[in-house]
């Protein structure tokens, strides 16, 4: 019933989504087929408009179909500043992954730039479709749901593989880490009810955090940074067939946050759990008991880092990304469950 409330949810947002915001998604959808037609050196009539989405992070996103061959494009029009600072971000991640010579397999479900520009004062990019169905909606049927974290985690770990380094941690290569996100942490505990017992937390993690990664020998590799079923496309046996959103994509980074995002929103999204409530079960009783995974497999995406610092630090990242994002920053209940319930309990 839980899985059910979840996925009801979504659909709500959607409803409320096409009332909130028809004025961008009929611009949207009157000026892609020029913008796909311009970007292909072909005639506007070929091209309609099939679908136009707009998306939580603020991006009006419409699906192009030629009229004679089938052929499909999609065109993204970012309408805040920071949705275009996203689109930009991913237009410059997947240059540098496409023209990587040690990713030959990855670049079929990467989304490929056919062109980007401005419209009428407005950022836009259009991207060649990739196959397949959004992979969110195979999360409720349990076969299909191992089939597809089956895939995505062979395709994520040849990424992480193929761009790995070894590198000695010390005190400056985890600032990122550990300082940032906390930092961003001690900024919102100041004004909490709590703010001395919640400051001693902070405090606290940077210690142990520190005492756990300095002077640790770890693999570390380019990562998506977002990646989960909603951010997949696959086949309906559960083959992933194309990765978007890679705004949030970094180099020299742990391995473990794509792994572990993977299937901590894989639960969220079979049975409706929040995240941070799923961090403080896995910190509680394993990662893998939380997750269902095997624990050599669960063990194997940690590279030697202990469980509770791990769970830790895939958090800050998550929290520190989204803390401040469009959808998120101003949701007391988004704060509540993902950034306090976890505060409180560690």
């Amino acid at each position: 019933m839980r899985g059910a409330v979840q996925w009801a949810q979504p659909v709500l947002r959607d409803k409320l989504t096409r009332l909130l915001h028809g004025r961008e998604r009929s611009w949207t959808a009157a000026v892609a087929p020029r913008l796909v037609a311009q970007a292909t050196a072909t005639d506007n009539t070929r091209w309609r408009t099939e679908t136009v989405a707009f998306t939580s992070t603020s991006v009006a996103v419409a699906t192009v179909r030629c009229r004679a061959t089938g052929c499909r494009y999609v065109v993204k029009v970012p309408w805040t500043d920071q949705a275009v600072e996203g689109l930009r971000r991913q237009a410059e991640v997947l240059d540098l992954l496409g023209s990587n010579q040690r990713l030959p397999d990855l670049r079929s479900l990467l989304p490929s730039c056919a062109a980007q520009g401005e419209v009428e004062g407005r950022y836009y990019c259009v991207e060649g479709a990739l196959r397949g169905v959004a992979a969110s909606g195979l999360m409720l049927r349990r076969t299909r749901r191992a089939a597809l974290l089956a895939s995505a985690s062979r395709v994520i770990r040849d990424l992480h593989q193929r761009t790995r380094e070894r590198t000695l941690l010390d005190r400056d290569a985890v600032a990122d880490w550990v300082d940032a996100p906390l930092r961003r942490l001690e900024k919102y505990v100041a004004t909490h009810p709590r703010r001395d017992r919640l400051l001693d937390t902070v405090w606290r993690l940077r210690e142990e955090l520190l005492a756990a990664l300095v002077g640790r020998t770890v693999s570390i590799s380019w990562i998506h940074g977002d990646f989960w079923p909603g951010n997949l496309l696959a086949t309906s046996s559960g083959e992933v067939t194309g990765i978007v959103d890679w705004d949030r994509a970094a180099a020299r980074q742990l391995p473990l946050h794509d792994l572990l995002h993977l299937h901590i929103l894989a639960r969220r999204l079979a049975r409706g759990d929040e995240l941070g409530e799923i961090v403080v079960h896995a910190l509680r009783h394993g990662i893998d008991r939380t997750l269902d995974v095997p624990a050599a497999e669960a063990a194997s995406w940690l590279d030697g880092i202990p469980p509770r610092p791990a769970l830790l630090l895939y958090w800050l990242r998550h929290m520190l990304l989204f803390i401040d994002s469009e959808g998120d920053h101003d949701d007391p209940r988004w704060i509540r469950s993902n950034v306090e319930r976890v505060l409180v309990d560690v």
